[in-house]
């Protein structure tokens, strides 16, 4: 059953809860997903190569003594990194989701039942982006296969974290709402381009700032972040409670 609602104004009105009161608020789980693997990487970037350029600035000389042990623990140590900072990211984003849920009812976020709700979903969450990057990279054959699963995988993380679902349900679930439901689905997806579009003029201005190039940079995908998990939080919602509901008995005419 095809949900029907203003799918512009949804989007639009996600945007505009995310500055009221302190909804804001809402991003902070990603920021923190991104500092952490930030930190981490920063740690073995240093670890690896770091007494190798110590001493090349003490020395003076044009090349760093890199040694092939050095290149073998960098190299492990950011496959490691990688893959840590794809499990922070399942884990923040199903967070964010929940916590996101609340405020489309006037409360707060909700970070204590969203930090419970992710960490026990974790795996799911991190099966479901494995099997959806195995999905992506077998698309590969179609120019906008990528693109198509992108969308029709958008609605799985809530199936996961809001409904209990398992990752492989959470696919076929996710499948099957956005493609009955596709227009206000592909309204979505545009507004997300919308709005990371408008966020990367004032990133790449920023950018030419050291330091604050990289905070505004880290703030602003953590507020894009929250808008996304606001906005498919509200559409999940709208679109599977349509979709969930009975149909309307018809009653048979009788002649009298």
């Amino acid at each position: 059953m095809a949900a029907q609602f203003d799918a512009v104004a949804e989007a639009t009105g996600a945007f505009t809860k995310l500055f009221q009161k302190r909804n804001w608020l809402v991003a902070l789980p990603v920021l923190a997903g991104q500092i952490l693997a930030g930190f981490l990487a920063f740690m073995v970037v240093f670890a690896a190569l770091g007494p190798a350029i110590f001493k090349q600035i003490v020395t003076g000389s044009e090349t760093p003594e890199i040694s092939p042990w050095q290149i073998g623990f960098f190299a492990v140590g950011i496959t490691l990194v990688v893959l840590f900072a794809l499990a922070v990211n399942a884990f923040v984003y199903g967070w964010t989701l929940v916590a996101a849920e609340p405020i489309w009812a006037g409360g707060d976020p909700a970070f204590d039942r969203g930090f419970n709700r992710a960490a026990a979903s974790l795996l799911q969450l991190i099966a479901f982006q494995i099997l959806i990057l195995l999905i992506t990279i077998a698309s590969l054959l179609i120019i906008v296969g990528p693109i198509i699963v992108g969308v029709l995988a958008i609605y799985g993380p809530p199936y996961i974290v809001l409904g209990g679902r398992s990752a492989t349900h959470a696919i076929g679930d996710s499948f099957r709402l956005a493609s009955e439901n596709l227009s206000e689905t592909v309204i979505l997806v545009l507004a997300f381009t919308v709005v990371a579009i408008g966020a990367i003029v004032p990133m790449l201005i920023l950018s030419f700032i050291p330091i604050v190039g990289l905070i505004a940079q880290i703030a602003i995908q953590g507020v894009f972040t929250g808008y996304t998990a606001l906005a498919v939080v509200r559409f999940y919602g709208l679109l599977s409670a349509r979709a969930e509901a009975p149909p309307i008995a018809i009653v048979p005419t009788t002649s009298v």
